[in-house]
């Protein structure tokens, strides 16, 4: 359990605390969405509102989304371009200054927004805001991660602890949803370019359960074109992984 330190106590009885948006992307998340939503609409701050974008689920998703809906600003079940077309389209629904986004595998930690407010404010509402994040895997702890801005050429940071200003989308632009698994990285990456500074928040934030589409061949090859579209590696170095990234995975289907 994530305990409320004095100083996040305080802060949160001075008043003029930030709005903060949840933003949750889904499809067919019956197994794990309630963990994702209890964990919002469980956070004692009050200034918060809960967006849910549901790419039209047919596994009772929308059921458990409607138990709900008394707690959520805004939902919505339609289809959609990915899930990064979906983050688009919550963030245009979206009220508050800070913005945090957190997918239907994966959970907050508690009393955790108050942390987030307290150093959003401390550093003048004009820093991305990230933190730890705790990796499981079969609903068992794997790891704890906290990647620092010093290796975006290696590595992103981790995506579900970031709490962004809503003027950073508005003055940078929002996911770009021509990449499928890597549009994070990308708009870390452009704030870097464009000189936006970081606070890193040295608790856990956010829960990741591993798996899925970033663990795969064509998430790995992304982060390259991602990476050399930024000139983080060359155009000579990203061919070579290609080949080197195409016949691991070739070896692998003929084992």
């Amino acid at each position: 359990m994530q305990k409320t330190d004095n100083q996040d106590i305080n802060i949160l009885s001075t008043g003029n605390l930030p709005w903060i948006t949840i933003i949750t992307v889904v499809f067919n998340g019956i197994k794990t969405i309630e963990q994702t939503i209890l964990s919002v609409i469980r956070q004692p701050y009050q200034n918060k509102e809960y967006i849910i974008i549901d790419g039209g689920s047919t596994d009772g998703t929308i059921d458990l989304i409607r138990k709900y809906e008394s707690h959520l600003s805004y939902w919505v079940s339609e289809s959609d371009s990915g899930v990064y077309d979906a983050m688009n389209k919550g963030l245009g629904y979206a009220k508050g200054e800070l913005i945090g986004i957190i997918n239907s595998d994966d959970w907050y930690e508690e009393n955790i927004f108050s942390s987030i407010a307290k150093k959003y404010i401390e550093t003048g509402s004009d820093h991305v805001i990230y933190g730890l994040l705790r990796i499981f895997q079969d609903d068992e702890f794997y790891s704890m991660v906290g990647n620092s801005i010093r290796i975006l050429h290696e590595d992103t940071i981790m995506h579900p602890t970031c709490f962004i200003p809503m003027k950073f989308y508005r003055t940078f632009g929002t996911y770009n949803s021509d990449y499928k698994y890597s549009a994070d990285y990308d708009l870390i990456l452009r704030y870097v370019d464009n000189g936006v500074k970081f606070s890193f928040i040295e608790k856990p934030i956010a829960n990741f359960r591993r798996g899925g589409i970033s663990a795969s061949s064509s998430a790995e090859k992304e982060k390259y074109k991602v990476r050399v579209r930024h000139h983080l590696i060359s155009k000579t170095e990203y061919i070579l992984r290609m080949i080197l990234i195409q016949t691991a995975s070739f070896l692998r289907r003929t084992k």
